[in-house]
């Protein structure tokens, strides 16, 4: 009898002894489930997995317009872009040095504060500043030759032409199609929208572009710069000298005489002046061929900002699309 109790006894303290260690285990498998569900959830759980990190940025190799298979840096920091600037900074970009010709820039409207580059001098002062890539807005042989020798160097055909596929090629160099894809939007909406205010004050009054140049006058209608903007973006009527000298021949500009100077019967003209050529435009406007101009007789002549208009990209497209607003609808 005493044997018997004791066997029950044994019995019951393995049972007890099995029953602990079994709510144990079961208390260490919810412990390893409930730190699983921090990073991901069962799809019966109701919870929102967390997003995977986005993976690092890695280096690529690219060919360029001209050819050129170029090596991107994974996360280029000191980045030289040719008078590309704009566009740079139109993706979030940050340009560590500035273009200059010289002792010119042309780039107050961007208000960069970086130092300044002469991207037409020596190539000692790129070779100083180190660059981690490249970018040239309009491909020149000798320059290629010198500053590839650097850095990395993608170079366009000529990225003044058409700032819409230059910011998408610069877009998917860095990762940020989609911020590219934005800025375009954005843009064109703002265009579409003043575009329509401007007719709608206007009708099919027409506008001119001139340009005084250090040699000469220049009449602007086709591809890069100004004409695009107001004749394509705005939708405004180009004058019959722009369609005649220019658009209807596929051109971009054309130097005119002070004889054609008659002939530029726009209602509205928007004139620009080069640095430098100050004294030029003086003696235009002071010209009796110039006075008796329909749109200087209505006081239709509106100067602007040689920087702004004599450049391309989303920023200085922009600032025209103000300019052209603010002359005409008032």
């Amino acid at each position: 009898m005493k044997m018997s109790r004791l066997c029950m006894v044994g019995a019951l303290a393995v049972l007890l002894g099995s029953i602990v260690a079994g709510c144990g285990s079961q208390k260490s498998d919810l412990a390893a489930g409930s730190t699983a569900s921090a990073g991901t959830a069962s799809p019966s759980s109701g919870i929102k997995e967390t997003a995977s990190p986005k993976p690092a940025a890695q280096e690529k190799t690219v060919k360029d317009e001209i050819g050129h298979e170029v090596r991107i840096p994974a996360d280029p920091k000191k980045i030289l872009g040719i008078y590309l600037e704009d566009e740079l900074l139109s993706l979030g970009i940050q340009p560590f040095k500035q273009s200059k010709i010289g002792t010119w820039s042309g780039q107050d409207y961007l208000g960069l504060s970086v130092p300044a580059i002469d991207v037409n001098g020596s190539v000692e002062a790129v070779l100083e500043a180190a660059p981690d890539l490249i970018l040239e807005n309009v491909y020149d042989e000798k320059r290629y030759g010198q500053f590839s020798k650097v850095a990395p160097m993608y170079a366009f055909k000529d990225a003044r032409a058409d700032w819409r596929a230059t910011i998408r090629i610069l877009g998917d160099l860095f990762g940020k199609s989609d911020k590219a894809k934005d800025v375009i939007a954005k843009y064109d909406q703002k265009a579409q929208q003043t575009g329509a205010a401007i007719k709608q004050k206007i009708g099919n009054q027409t506008v001119a572009i001139i340009r005084v140049h250090t040699k000469e006058i220049r009449l602007y209608g086709g591809p890069g710069y100004a004409g695009p903007v107001v004749y394509q973006d705005l939708g405004l009527t180009p004058s019959k000298l722009v369609r005649d000298l220019i658009l209807d021949k596929n051109g971009k500009v054309v130097p005119i005489s002070l004889e054609v100077i008659p002939q530029l019967d726009a209602d509205h003209i928007f004139i620009t002046t080069d640095t430098g050529a100050e004294d030029k435009t003086k003696e235009l406007l002071a010209n009796p061929l110039w006075q008796s101009l329909p749109a200087v007789k209505q006081g239709h002549v509106y100067p602007v900002n040689f920087e702004t208009w004599m450049k391309s990209g989303p920023i200085a497209d922009s600032k025209k699309i103000d300019d052209v607003l603010a002359a005409l609808v008032k």
